[in-house]
């Protein structure tokens, strides 16, 4: 029975401008065992930091006593355009001599014939035990290292093999081929095995990092990915940014079937505003968590929006005061600060009514951001929280300014959008 690695990350496809199109696809496959997967998203304007780490019970091969660990490395080769690739791996022997027949295979009629034949012609093994297609992936034997041994000597059970090499066909490995166990024998399905976040597709180039290491052993297997790639997920408009992580459309409204906890880091120098959807997020100064569970169904799209943190009262007091002693002319501005200090009520409702214009208008132009190209959605968005803004108008929570320039605003935005309707 095939021991292919069952995590994957896989590029879909390679366009004519040979930029990528990746998903970071990291599979179960056995859909007893439930993953717990946590992902550590940081965006920039012009790139992306993705670190992920998943933990699952073990795989059929090590729960059968055929295999006690396997390890893989594989790590970017920057300047020489290449993946290289370690894969270390702990046996018993017998059992896994006898599973060749399982499958359709002589077995060996000794360990030194195994031995023999996989050093002459190692890609035989990849191919088997990783799922490695060495002439699709441009491996070749001169730049394969095998190294095969009996720690204990002859007559012993457990056996110990190293291997190591090059894939210079870095798209090959990603859209190609790969053996997968599915518990069922060797099936050979076409990647990627799609498993949740990663049915988000991102616009890149190529890859400027990229580490992903998997462990098999008893009662567990880890797998963890760092990559950095050109993404203009993360954009900006005026004095905020937005993210839009989108699924593809097939996928929308299917179940989810492990845990996730994906948090995104937002620009240091802002707080979350808005995050969406709802019901799996939360957020926190500039950090927002979305935590899936198993029975969610998949969102059309993950969305965040962050801006310059809103100043509490007594920051504003502060500030101002070391302004006034740094500058003799704002005492007269000071005086009045702290006068409205004192009448304690005023003040709180001074910023209580800033606080609210402020939230309102964030809204309105994170709802830009979201619905631009989308005219009719926008505008019925932007008509609930117009009459929002009219009801705390009435109750006296922003002022006949705030009001007014709120409304300029509105019809700025929808302009500019219903402009946009007509290009398109």
């Amino acid at each position: 029975m095939n021991k292919a690695s069952t995590i994957f990350i896989c590029i879909l496809y390679l366009s004519i401008t040979l930029a990528f199109t990746t998903n970071a696809v990291f599979s179960s496959l056995n859909n007893d065992q439930v993953w717990e997967i946590f992902d550590t998203i940081t965006p920039t304007l012009d790139k992306i930091q993705w670190q992920e780490e998943g933990n699952a019970g073990p795989p059929s091969w090590i729960e059968d006593g055929r295999w006690y660990y396997a390890n893989s490395r594989i790590i970017l080769v920057k300047s020489g355009h290449y993946l290289f690739a370690s894969f270390s791996e702990s046996f018993n022997w017998p059992a896994v001599n006898a599973s060749f027949e399982e499958d359709g295979w002589h077995p060996y009629p000794s360990f030194e014939a195994f031995r023999t034949d996989v050093m002459n012609h190692p890609h035989w093994w990849l191919l088997y035990s990783w799922g490695l297609n060495a002439n699709w992936l441009g491996i070749t034997v001169n730049t394969t290292k095998v190294e095969i041994e009996l720690p204990g000597g002859l007559g012993t059970s457990e056996a110990l093999m190293r291997i190591s090499c090059q894939i210079t066909n870095i798209p090959g490995f990603f859209i190609g081929e790969r053996e997968v166990d599915m518990g069922l024998g060797r099936l050979k399905l076409p990647s990627p095995l799609f498993a949740g976040f990663d049915l988000t597709t991102i616009y890149i180039g190529d890859f400027e990092a990229l580490q992903w290491i998997e462990n098999y052993g008893p009662g567990h297997r880890h797998y963890k990915i760092y990559f950095e790639t050109p993404a203009n997920l993360l954009t900006k408009y005026k004095d905020q940014y937005s993210l839009i992580l989108r699924i593809d459309p097939p996928h929308v409204g299917k179940i989810h079937d492990f845990h996730r906890l994906i948090n995104i880091t937002m620009p240091s120098d802002t707080e979350v505003l808005d995050a969406s959807p709802a019901n799996i997020s939360h957020y926190s100064g500039n950090i927002i968590v979305f935590d899936l569970t198993q029975g969610d169904r998949y969102p059309e799209s993950f969305y965040g929006a962050s801006g310059p943190p809103i100043k509490s009262f007594s920051q504003i007091f502060v500030e101002s005061f070391f302004i006034v002693v740094g500058d003799p002319s704002a005492w007269l501005a000071f005086v009045s600060l702290l006068a409205i200090g004192y009448t304690g009520f005023q003040g709180r409702r001074v910023w209580s009514r800033r606080k609210t214009y402020y939230r309102l208008y964030r809204s309105m132009v994170s709802l830009y951001d979201r619905y631009a190209h989308n005219f009719d959605k926008l505008f019925d968005e932007i008509e609930k929280l117009s009459m929002s803004i009219t009801a705390y108008f009435v109750e006296d929570k922003i002022t006949d300014d705030q009001f007014d320039k709120l409304l300029a605003r509105r019809d700025d935005l929808l302009e500019r959008a219903n402009k946009l309707k007509g290009q398109n």
